[in-house]
Formats: C-alpha cells, structure tokens, sequence
C-alpha cells in the first residue's frame, strides 16, 4: 500500500471539507457588481435589452487536497506573513522514468517517475480522471485536441499526487505519537462507523465498497492519511493566519460594493402606443395606418382615448385578469414578450425620470393608475404606461459586523494559498519541473491509446 493520498481512497478529502465549508462561510459575499445608468428609448423605459491550443503546462499548482480551510477560532492578532512562516523542509526529489521511444505501446501499469523515491505509475494518475478523459474523448474531434484536454487534466492529478507524497512525509516527521494515537483513535472511531452501516459486519462493508471501486482498507488508509494532514495543518500552518480587525475594515471598506444591496423593483409593464387612436390614414386601402400628421385636436382625442383604454385594462387586471396576457397582446415595450416582466429594475436604470418616480414609490405588488408620457420631439413616442411592482428592496448597506466573520476567513484562506505557493517555490527546482512535465507527457501518450479510439 503506497503512503499517498489517493483521491479515491479518501472518503472526504481535507479540501473538499474545507472548500465546501468557505462556500457556506462565504456566500453572503459574493460579488454583487454594480452597473451605471442605461440611456433606452421612451418606449421601452428599461435597460435595453475556442479552447486554449498550447500545451499544459507542469508547473506546481497549489495542491487542492491539501489547501484545507483554516479553522474559525484563529486568534485576531498582528496581520501579515513574516518571512519565517514558510514551510521548512527539504527540496523535493523528482525523477521521470525514462521516455518510451516512439511508438511504443505503455500500459497503465508503467513507470512515470518517483517522488523522493516514492514511485508514481500511470494508473495511480489516471485512475482518479478515467471519467474526465472518457468525457474528453467523447467530444474531442482530433487527437490533438484530446491530447491538450489530457494533458490539462493529468498536469493537475500528477501536481495532486506529488504534493500529496511530500505533504504527507512532512506531516509524518512532524507529529508527535501522542498525536498519532489520536490519528488512530479517529480512524478507529470511523470504521466503526462504516461497519455499522453494514449490519455490523466488516466483510460485508468491503465488499460493498469494492462493488466502488475501493475497498475497506483502502478507505480506512485515506481517513488516515486525511487525519494526518489535518493534524499536520493544526498545528503548524493555521496558527499563522492571523488578521487585525482593521485589516478586515480595510477589506470591507474597499469592498463596500460587495456588500451594498441596491434599491431595485421586480417591474411590469404595459407600454401602450397613443398612435393606436390616432385617426385612421383615409388613404390606406387597408385603413390600418394611422394618419401621418394628426392635428394638436386630433392628437388630444387620442390620448384621451388611450388613457381611457389602459384604464379599462388596469380594471380588468384588478378584477383577476392576467397583465402578462394583456401585456403580450397590447404592451409595444421589449419587454411585452415576456409578460410585460422587467426583473430586478435598479434605481437609476429608468430612462424616464416620471416612470421611474412612480415605480419606485409603490409598495410590494401593487399598481400605479395608467399615466401618459408624451415624447417632445416626435408625438408618434407617446404611450400611456401601466407600471405594476412585485417584490422592492431597500437601498442597504450590511453592516460591517455581520461579515466580519466571512472576511476574516476569506483572507485566512488567501494566505494560506500564499503559504503554499511559497512553500512549493522552495520545494520544486528546475530540474523537477521538467521531470513532471516528461511524466505528464507519457502518461498522455498512454491516455490517448486508453481512451480516444477514434
């Protein structure tokens, strides 16, 4: 049994658990963006409405299995990453096997090379990606493209494997054996737990767990070496991420956009034109055309007329009629195909001041009476407007105390990456760099026989 963290021995990864604890910590933080006023005609009043060819490339990427979250009891205390908080440790120790000549058939079984003596082979890099190249293959037209997809995704198993060997020696020298019988108190604890969801009966949880894929021991070594890390990380890296309540502030601060919820209206509209009762052209065969140069007596019928039109129409919606049915059938707006339907219409996006003064005076799910909106410089732009408004937010600002908590864990995280960026830059030399990119490209030479048999 090798002593790296296979991905598909461990059950729950340090990263998994620590990624998918920063979602939950962090999702009140997203990014909200901000976008400038919309200029949109009179008519509409709303906003208007080749994969990279170069090779992958070897370089260390920050190891993902490892990159657990820090802990939310870090103390508060002076920020910053002295120059002593990287990582000690020895030079990593990277050798490929020898390239195959060309032509000749690998299998998975190969030599790609040893990690400080530890041998990788092909299966134990593709193994874990066997459904991603399947994928890969199934949609790559050539051989070239499949290759490149294959070699993105072995460069980023292989950085995984590797860091995985070192990360875990390191752990190993460091902990205490008090500490490592409380690493087999946990596993102990676990397979407890496993056998226990097969009646009790350790040859029955094997057999299930080999139908996938893995086997008990297999599991319970990953749980292992998943403890170990954690361990490992407890006590030497997370102690380290430290930030002051200022930093935070300053954070914030110059984040503040992330964090303000801007006054906005789930909007309805119904546009209608005035020129749908301007008088018929007597001219047009089809008497469908209205007349080209209505007079101002003309012009003033209409629009009484089309207020009382819209006004028959709000009747009828306030009565349990559909507006999105009549928006369709009566709106000339861009959003009439939609139901009339204008969703989340932030202060400042109107281009009519009118319009915008009235939507964003009307409480949650009401309607405002039909209102005209003359158009100065072309009458044929007047249009009596139905304006409804469903949900309406506030213009607010959440409060610095209340993602102070998510904050300081986003910048934990992100010094923690810095952490091992650093680390991984002392580790990898040139000459290990190169090695991992031979491997990467047998273990390509053999994926593509594997898998794209076109």
């Amino acid at each position: 049994m090798t002593e790296n963290v296979s991905r598909r021995n461990i059950h729950l990864p340090v990263a998994t658990i620590g990624l998918a604890l920063l979602a939950l910590t962090l999702g009140g933080c997203a990014q909200t963006g901000s976008q400038g006023p919309t200029t949109i005609p009179a008519t509409a009043f709303i906003r208007s409405g080749a994969p990279v060819t170069h090779r992958a490339s070897a370089l260390p990427a920050t190891p993902a299995r490892v990159a657990a979250l820090p802990p939310q009891n870090v103390p508060m205390a002076n920020p910053g990453l002295p120059a002593t908080t990287a990582m000690p440790g020895q030079e990593a120790n990277i050798q490929a096997a020898t390239m195959p000549a060309a032509g000749t058939n690998l299998a998975v079984a190969a030599l790609l090379g040893t990690v400080n003596s530890k041998p990788i082979f092909v299966q134990d890099v593709l193994r874990p990606i066997s459904k991603e190249l399947k994928n890969a293959a199934a949609i790559s037209k050539t051989k070239a493209y499949f290759q490149q997809q294959a070699d993105q995704a072995i460069a980023r198993e292989l950085n995984l494997k590797i860091d995985d060997i070192l990360f875990l020696a390191k752990a190993k020298r460091y902990l205490s054996k008090d500490d490592m019988k409380e690493v087999a108190a946990v596993v102990a604890a676990k397979k407890a737990k496993i056998i226990a969801q097969y009646m009790g009966s350790e040859q029955l949880a094997d057999r299930a767990l080999r139908q996938q894929g893995t086997s008990l021991q297999e599991k319970l070594h990953g749980i292992r070496n998943q403890t170990i890390l954690g361990m490992y990380f407890n006590h030497t890296i997370y102690p380290k991420l430290i930030n002051t309540r200022r930093e935070l502030l300053h954070y914030y601060q110059a984040h503040i956009a992330k964090y303000t919820q801007h006054a906005s209206v789930d909007l309805y509209t119904i546009t209608y034109l005035v020129t749908n009762q301007w008088p018929r052209d007597p001219n047009d065969p089809t008497h469908t055309q209205p007349v080209a140069h209505p007079t101002k007596a003309q012009l003033a019928v209409a629009q009484r007329k089309a207020l009382a039109y819209c006004d028959k129409l709000e009747s009828e919606i306030r009565h349990g009629a559909s507006f999105a049915i009549l928006a369709e059938n009566n709106s000339s707006d861009a959003a009439a195909d939609n139901g009339g339907h204008w969703p989340d219409t932030r202060r400042g996006e109107l281009s009519n001041p009118l319009i915008e003064k009235i939507a964003f005076s009307l409480k949650p799910n009401t309607m405002a009476p039909p209102v005209l909106i003359k158009n100065k410089s072309n009458p044929r732009g007047d249009a009596v407007v139905i304006i409804r408004v469903g949900a309406v937010t506030h213009h607010h600002v959440i409060p610095f105390g209340q993602e102070q908590a998510a904050i300081a864990q986003l910048l934990r995280q992100r010094m923690y990456q810095q952490l091992l960026r650093a680390y991984q830059r002392n580790m990898y030399d040139t000459a290990s760099v190169k090695a991992m990119t031979r491997m990467v490209a047998t273990a390509s030479q053999v994926a593509t026989s594997l898998y794209f048999t076109h």
